[in-house]
């Protein structure tokens, strides 16, 4: 696994044309197989939806014969979460969490800037849509990317990164430091794209993630990843890998999207009960 002072970071723009959309340079390279108490909703985030940004992507099938090993972050950084729980869900959650914990007085290390934060990869190759700098989360502030990494034929899928710190923004313009890549930019799995963000005190500091359809605004199961990678996220749910709301009842099982409507499935048009991973087709 890349260590957040040997990972590449994604810095290079790139001219969202249709003419030159084909012709993308692309910037790094894969990492090697890796890998929030709260359940806030994050709001939904702009979509790029035209064909300019279509141009290039990959059909969202393409992730059932090549599906990505990479998750959000180091799974040994993970100390909770749970997977996207669909509406068919005693407690519905339009996305997945990855929990890093509490308190944070290991962070930073090594120094004080966004780079000696746990990095945030790429977790497909694709094109960044939108960068949030700030975005209040009820009490919160939030910052957030969203990378668009396919096209169900008609409209851009995006994965979405919701990064909450779950604190106020220390002060103008500090979360944008910990976000290292431009609207625009193309990048490759495993790029380094930006650093979470940990306070010290704070209880339960998240990144929500999922998959939105870009015509619909519809939040969607992140099915992209390889079952190896969903048993491995699944190792790390612990105390919130259940679909109730009071107290630990009804344990999920190993899947990346919990008892999802047809419009929640990114791959076929129909509800399933355990989306596990692209190649079982909903199975």
């Amino acid at each position: 696994m890349p260590s957040a002072s040997t990972a590449r970071r994604c810095v290079r723009p790139i001219v969202l044309a249709v003419t030159a959309a084909i012709a993308l340079s692309s910037c790094g390279s894969s990492s090697p197989d890796p890998a929030g108490l709260t359940t806030t909703t994050a709001p939904a985030s702009t979509s790029t939806t035209g064909t300019t940004a279509a141009n290039g992507l990959p059909s969202i099938n393409s992730f059932r014969e090549s599906p990505s090993n990479r998750l959000p972050v180091d799974t040994v950084l993970i100390r909770s979460g749970f997977p996207f729980k669909g509406r068919n869900a005693v407690s519905p959650h339009p996305g997945a969490h990855i929990v890093f914990g509490t308190g944070f007085e290991e962070w930073p290390q090594g120094g004080t800037a966004p780079s000696n934060y746990p990095p945030i990869y790429a977790v497909a190759d694709g094109i960044v849509s939108s960068v949030t700098d700030t975005l209040a989360v009820g009490e919160d502030d939030r910052y957030g990317i969203n990378l668009s990494i396919a096209t169900d034929g008609t409209s851009v899928i995006d994965f979405e990164y919701s990064i909450e710190p779950l604190v106020k923004e220390p002060s103008p313009g500090f979360y944008h430091t910990f976000i290292a890549v431009r609207e625009g930019d193309r990048v490759s799995r495993g790029d380094v794209i930006g650093y979470m963000f940990l306070p010290k005190g704070s209880e339960g500091a998240h990144i929500h993630f999922g998959l939105i359809n870009g015509a619909t605004g519809a939040f969607m199961a992140p099915a992209i990843f390889s079952k190896e990678t969903v048993a491995e996220f699944y190792g790390t749910w612990k105390n919130l890998g259940f679909d109730s709301d009071d107290g630990p009842k009804n344990p999920i099982p190993p899947c990346i999207g919990w008892k999802i409507t047809a419009e929640e499935n990114p791959l076929e048009n129909r509800a399933v009960d355990c989306l596990t991973y692209p190649a079982a087709s909903g199975a």
